[in-house]
């Protein structure tokens, strides 16, 4: 097939500021925000819109409860405040990403381990995310016939940039990170993340540029 395939990644409402949860009247936002984490929403509503749901999918932390992931007093670098808990509202994706998929998108789930230690925490990655049947994305993404993975979502420095640079260095896919649907945490770890993907190789788009690689392969 060599599909161009498009992963909005964590998309969820944690990872939203509280007040896109207010203005929607829905729970769970805030938990882990984003700086204007909601920017993404109509971006990445766009280019699922032109890659198809059967051509999309997504990643989302589904987090146990009890995780060294989590910390009450945490350092911001390998703990985390409380977020995206699975089975809460707060792991759900944005009701606008929900309400733009179809059935056919493959949703992937990561950080499910219950962590002694967060150094040795894997969620970062969609790389290491599973549906719940137990298909990894690397094997789903290999099943297809992927040349290309497009990407958008939440964060820029961590889960977007790591799963970035995982599916270019483990399995040598053309990676395009759509820079306008996605934003980071802090402006400093946003910079050097996109050095990072100028060493590996990842390649840095507009979500204009991903719609027209789509409907160029339609």
């Amino acid at each position: 097939m060599n599909e161009i395939l498009f992963g909005a990644i964590d998309v969820q409402r944690g990872f939203m500021p509280a007040d896109e949860g207010e203005k929607i009247d829905r729970a769970g936002f805030g938990e882990l925000p984003v700086p204007d984490g909601q920017a993404v929403i109509d971006p990445i509503r766009a280019i699922i819109r032109a890659a198809g749901s059967r051509r999309t999918f997504t990643t989302q932390d589904d987090h146990p409860e009890h995780t060294a992931h989590f910390s009450d007093e945490p350092d911001f670098v390998t703990n985390w405040p409380e977020h995206c808990v699975g089975g809460s509202q707060g792991a759900m994706l944005h009701p606008r990403i929900e309400s733009a998929l179809m059935p056919s998108a493959t949703r992937f789930y990561k950080g499910q381990e219950e962590l002694e230690d967060g150094k040795d925490d894997l969620s970062y990655s969609g790389y290491y995310g599973t549906t719940k049947e137990g298909l990894t994305l690397p094997d789903w993404l290999m099943q297809r016939q992927a040349k290309a993975v497009v990407l958008g979502g939440l964060a820029l420095d961590y889960c977007v940039g790591k799963t970035a640079i995982d599916l270019k260095q483990k399995l040598g896919l053309d990676v395009y990170v759509a820079l306008d649907a996605t934003r980071g945490i802090t402006d400093a770890s946003s910079q050097t993340m996109r050095e990072q993907f100028a060493e590996a190789g990842v390649q840095t788009i507009t979500t204009n540029e991903a719609i027209t690689m789509f409907k160029e392969t339609n």
